[in-house]
């Protein structure tokens, strides 16, 4: 479905997704290409490049939703100055909005790899419509990038944040009531729950800096790209108990064939509303690494991929049995 010609949306990455309660699907991207691709898979070097991209899925149909107009086209959700913009995180329907958060980068040197995070918000959209209701910060001052996955599960909302150390991503976890993500929240301090967020602890090293949270069963699956080594290709699956762990793991899930020394694969998601008889539905991003050019020759490098892996029975296979009834 995302192997699109135009017009409108013919590329991009981020490759989230929140299902909503009217069985449609609200898709989260970030850097789109809009416009249209030629009968060669080339896009016209003209192409709009915008920040962010909502994509609406109603059955087979699908709406993009941006700033601007369609023929000068801005993203949906727009940062103050040029050198700022947001790429999305995860989300999750909030009562009759959807909260969906948004992470906010600068550039900071001309490079290609130039930017650097800074901050985080929660945008809150109309269910009906998706227009903005409002924003409103999440925690951040201790340097946690809180969005990269959220999990509902036992009346709680879990959000999932990552803190970089050196050249890993080490894994940190909060929580809110039941969807309500304006509420005060509570942070894993290793011992317990606490509101105060500079005693989180890290669950995890070598996580991405997205990825996807899912309910396995009575547990809880983690699917991200193997960062223990840079612009690593293996997919993997972390199976616990529970949100705060101990998490156990990796066993491989997948490896991407598209990734080289040039073209990397990157930011594994989960999309539990498309469950099938295959397993579970994940998406993970592809690009080039050094020459945005190449995205342009080839609109196919810069579209998200889609695989099916059986999750549940992977995760059996590293968490403990069941204890035993006692007779």
């Amino acid at each position: 479905m995302f192997s699109r010609s135009g017009p409108g949306w013919t590329g991009g990455d981020g490759t989230l997704s929140v299902a909503l309660p009217d069985g449609r699907t609200l898709w989260l991207f970030g850097d789109s290409f809009l416009g249209k691709v030629r009968p060669d898979g080339s896009r016209p070097t003209e192409s709009p490049l915008i920040r962010n991209c909502l994509i609406v899925q109603n059955g087979k149909h699908l709406e993009a939703l941006h700033g601007g107009s369609d023929r000068h086209p801005e993203a949906f959700l727009m940062a103050d100055g040029p050198d700022h913009w947001y790429w999305p995180g995860d989300g999750t329907v909030s009562g009759r909005q959807v909260a969906v958060f948004f992470h906010r980068f600068r550039q900071v040197s001309a490079k290609l790899w130039g930017w650097t995070w800074d901050g985080t918000v929660i945008a809150l959209l109309r269910r009906e419509d998706f227009s903005l209701a409002g924003l409103i910060p999440a925690p951040d001052a201790n340097g946690v990038v809180y969005g990269a996955a959220v999990l509902e599960k036992d009346g709680w909302t879990y959000v999932f944040g990552t803190e970089r150390r050196g050249t890993l991503n080490h894994l940190h976890v909060a929580r809110a009531p039941g969807g309500d993500l304006e509420a005060s929240w509570q942070f894993w301090t290793g011992d317990g729950w606490g509101r105060d967020e500079m005693a989180s602890r890290a669950l995890l090293a070598g996580v991405g800096r997205q990825f996807g949270a899912l309910r396995l069963g009575d547990g809880v699956g983690l699917v991200t790209m193997d960062l223990r080594q840079p612009f690593s290709p293996r997919m993997v699956l972390y199976a616990a108990e529970s949100p705060v762990g101990p998490w156990r793991g990796p066993v491989e899930v997948y490896r991407a064939p598209e990734a080289n020394a040039e073209i990397a694969a990157y930011n594994a998601f989960v999309h539990p509303q498309f469950d099938g008889p295959g397993g579970q539905l994940i998406s993970y991003n592809v690009n080039h690494v050094f020459d945005p050019q190449r995205l342009y020759a080839d609109a196919a490098l810069y579209r998200p991929r889609f695989i099916r892996a059986d999750l549940v029975k992977l995760a059996e296979s590293i968490l403990p049995p069941p204890a035993k009834p006692i007779p």
